[in-house]
């Protein structure tokens, strides 16, 4: 006999949906018991209310309907549960042994204790039952009585006809209950019903089977009875059997699906989401839950991803001590993992069950390797049969061990892909993430036409880091530069480190120029103030070059425009942006020529110093010269330091041009001396870069080109910039004093500009203060470089030092430098660069003609001719 029973519990989804269908089935419900009622009155009522050769009592026929009512076996088809019980056996006996009327009463009566009393179905599923069962023995009486009038069984024949009346009354049970789940639930295919139609017709007739022979034995002798003990037991253990294997091969298919889609899904998010789904099914709950440790997310988030009632969500929720306290009840060590149902829960799991919102359920943890990973839960069961046990249980936990093993091999090879594609030191993407990020950003932009813009950012000065302080403090400054970076980005932002000291940003969304600019400002501003590595207090900045684009460009020319802005803002003094123009990419590329071509410009002899007098402002004569490297280039001409000298340092051939002009003005220095004895006070001064001052081997070159030149000390002045004092003041203090126990002496140049204090210069070992063009240009028409020029000088007589002024260009300011004590100066006015021929026939002219060189003619009129 079949008995429906409807599971699925209204929940706020698709909630006007299911109240349509529940007033469907009540609809259903009336119509079923009217017809039930009008089929009683109007033909069971009818019939002649005899019996066969015995008379069963109506108690006795009762309580067998609800004996074989409270044995059931089960297979559930969806969300519903297909009951089998012995119901057939009295059903048959009832047709021979008493009225017709006493067998319809006899069977709903029972139904309504077992189903009502007993297991306490809602009035819904009640109702439709009772309904179910009269129409059935309704139907089984009329034909029974139209067919059998004599309640004998004479022959095979009469066998035939009660299976067929019984069969009959099984589809139409079959068919009430087919009809009620396509209104509960949506409309099935003609297939989806076909192997439970054919197992009830089959379930029935080896019923009314044996109910045959219950009449039969009974009608010869009533102990026959007892024969038939051992074949109803063996059919009673064949269903239960039966069931069990079924829902066995059923569960086994499940955990092989699962492995299959865990292993198969190349999303962690969209393989959880079916295995939600699947456990759904396989455990008849209305809701499946996952909840995601940020072990496995890769985030400071946990993920909780939500199957209920067929839909699908997924949220995000922060690492708290509230969501650590919904894993208490699974991480029990005798029992990782519980069933919670309003009969049997502790206080913690029925909590759990409130915060839920489920009426019962069954969780288990996730983990791997020892890790918690995070927790898997199944709530309110469906079927009104059972709620969850051990073996559900035992068969979640199954289940969540093949979860673990996948979300463990997604966590590993989340770390994976992010180590390959993440800056091992920094956390930042690195080149390869960045430039996927921008050839991704670079189509969008032909399909939106929204601007974007690439920043590249390099480390000022990081090489003397790592040199002097070590790597581990290169590092740590890396990975302090990047933090900072991060405080200025909006979260569409990519960040990445390319290498080295080497950084970009990718900006998106809302690129405009205006705004690309601000935040190119505020990288410059935080990264201007001083870092902490080491111990040590550190000041560093970096060049940043933009790169705007509106249009299509490939990613590689969009980097290479940033990297040249870049170079120029590093060439203008750095710890500042440039962004790109077009003109910048030429003089980009003549770079790279200069560069290329510098390295063999020594070895062609293209190299050649020129030679600028300083001279005596009162008298206009000669009493020194400052070595300028000039590159007699093949193609270009006669190319100035500042077009080659800061390539030189990048290249690092820097060195070799350095000391190749250290022993030219040497050595033409000496030869001046031979030339000129009188001459006592002639000197040379060579600039000195901070490349070449960091080498430990600089104080030892520079003896050695005064030793092969044969130059007395004294007469070298090597220059030393006034900002590469500031920046590394205890480097240069060192290599200052070493060089000075060799004799010869310092001046520092571009004086003014790098901010040097009165305190420091004493402490340094100088000799010369060369005051900076930007102080003299304006010195005879401008109070403030006349106060500021007058500061100088000042500050350089307190001292001791002698002061030289740069880039006099006006007989006014050679008039008011001597006005405010300045002695000795250079510049245009006296005499630019020139060739050592020409420095030669100058002190020549000097020796001779003295007193003619005072005077307003320009010197180098004099020399040329």
């Amino acid at each position: 006999m079949l008995a429906v029973m409807r599971a699925r519990p209204l929940t706020s989804a698709g909630w006007l949906r299911r109240w349509d269908r529940s007033v469907d089935i009540w609809l259903f419900n009336v119509v079923l018991s009217t017809a039930a009622v009008a089929l009683f009155v109007f033909g069971v009522n009818q019939l002649p209310q005899s019996w066969g050769a015995v008379h069963v009592s109506f108690l006795l026929l009762a309580a067998a309907f609800c004996a074989t009512e409270s044995w059931r076996v089960y297979i559930h088809f969806r969300n519903n549960a297909q009951s089998y019980s012995l119901s057939e056996i009295p059903l048959v006996v009832g047709l021979f042994f008493v009225t017709p009327n006493e067998l319809v009463l006899a069977r709903v009566i029972a139904a309504a204790i077992g189903l009502g009393l007993i297991r306490r179905h809602p009035p819904v599923k009640l109702i439709f039952n009772l309904a179910s069962f009269a129409l059935e023995a309704e139907l089984i009486s009329v034909l029974f009585h139209n067919v059998l009038p004599s309640h004998q069984l004479t022959t095979p024949v009469t066998w035939v006809w009660v299976l067929i009346v019984v069969a009959a009354g099984c589809l139409l049970s079959f068919v009430l209950s087919a009809m009620v789940i396509s209104l509960a639930e949506d409309s099935l295919k003609r297939r989806q019903w076909l192997q439970p139609a054919v197992i009830t017709l089959i379930g029935g007739l080896v019923n009314a089977s044996l109910g045959i022979e219950v009449v039969a034995a009974v009608s010869r002798d009533a102990a026959e009875i007892l024969l038939l003990l051992v074949p109803i037991a063996t059919l009673s253990t064949a269903y239960t059997l039966y069931t069990r294997e079924h829902e066995k091969r059923q569960r086994v298919q499940h955990l092989y699906q699962s492995s299959d889609l865990l292993h198969r899904s190349a999303s962690s998010d969209s393989a959880i989401a079916e295995l939600l789904g699947q456990l759904c099914t396989v455990f008849r709950a209305e809701m499946a839950e996952a909840t995601l440790l940020p072990t496995v997310t890769g985030s400071d988030q946990a993920v909780s991803i939500v199957v209920r009632a067929g839909a699908c969500t997924q949220e995000q929720r922060p690492l708290s001590i509230e969501l650590v306290e919904t894993f208490l009840p699974v991480l029990d060590e005798a029992r990782p993992g519980f069933v919670a149902t309003p009969s049997r829960s502790g206080a913690q799991q029925q909590a759990w069950l409130e915060e839920h919102r489920l009426r019962d359920a069954m969780a288990t943890p996730l983990h791997a390797g020892g890790a918690l990973l995070g927790m898997l839960a199944v709530g309110n069961r469906l079927s009104d049969v059972a709620t969850f046990g051990a073996d559900d249980l035992a068969l979640l936990e199954t289940f969540a061990a093949q979860a673990s093993v996948a979300l463990e091999n997604t966590r590993l090879d989340h770390n994976l892909r992010n180590q390959m594609l993440h800056d091992g030191l920094t956390g930042l993407a690195n080149r390869t993430l960045f430039s996927d990020r921008l050839e991704h950003a670079l189509t969008r932009l032909e399909q939106r036409d929204e601007p974007l813009a690439v920043v590249f950012l390099d480390v000022d000065d990081f090489k003397m880091v790592n040199d002097s302080l070590g790597y581990a403090a290169g590092d740590d400054l890396l990975r302090q530069v990047a933090d900072r970076i991060r405080t200025v980005l909006r979260p569409s932002d990519t960040a990445a480190r390319f290498g080295g000291d080497d950084f970009a940003v990718l900006l998106e969304n809302d690129a405009e120029p205006h705004e690309v600019m601000a935040i190119a400002e505020r990288l410059v501003a935080v990264l201007r103030p001083h870092y902490i590595v080491a111990s040590r207090e550190v000041a560093i900045r970096a060049s940043i070059g933009v790169a705007n684009t509106t249009s299509a460009i490939s990613a590689e020319e969009l980097l290479l425009r940033a990297d040249v802005a870049m170079y120029r803002a590093k060439r203008r003094g750095k710890g500042t942006f440039e962004v790109f123009e077009p003109g910048m990419q030429e003089a980009a590329t003549r770079r790279l020529e200069v560069r290329t071509d510098l390295e063999h410009a020594l070895e062609r002899r293209e190299l050649v110093v020129h030679y600028q007098p300083v001279f005596d402002v009162a008298t206009r004569t000669p009493v020194g010269v400052e070595a300028l490297a000039r590159w007699n280039h093949p193609r270009w001409g006669l190319m100035l330091p500042e077009e080659f000298i800061g390539i030189a340092e990048e290249a690092g051939v820097i060195d070799e041009i350095g000391l190749h002009v250290m022993e030219e003005a040497c050595r033409r220095c000496h030869e001046w001396q031979m030339m000129f004895p009188d001459q006592t006070g002639f000197t040379v001064s060579v600039n000195v870069s901070p490349v070449q001052l960091r080498a430990a081997s600089f104080v030892s070159e520079v003896w050695r080109c005064l030793a092969r030149s044969g130059l007395h000390p004294s007469r070298l002045v090597l220059e030393i910039t006034e900002s590469f004092m500031v920046e590394d003041p205890d480097l240069v203090v060192e290599r200052l004093h070493e060089l000075r126990s060799l004799g010869v002496r310092i001046a520092i140049d571009d004086f003014g500009t790098g901010y040097s204090s009165l305190a420091a210069l004493q402490e340094l070992p100088v000799d010369v203060l060369k005051i900076d063009k930007s102080f003299v240009d304006h010195v005879a028409d401008d109070p403030r470089h006349t106060a500021f020029a007058q500061a100088i000088i000042r500050m350089g007589k307190t001292l001791g030092l002698s002061l030289v002024a740069e880039g006099v260009e006006t007989s006014e300011q050679a008039e008011r430098l001597q006005l405010l004590g300045c002695s000795l100066a250079q510049g245009y006015h006296y005499c630019g660069p020139v060739e050592p021929a020409l420095i030669t026939r100058l002190l020549r002219r000097t020796k001779t003609d003295g007193p003619a060189l005072v005077g307003s003619q320009p010197v180098l009129d004099l020399i040329a001719g």
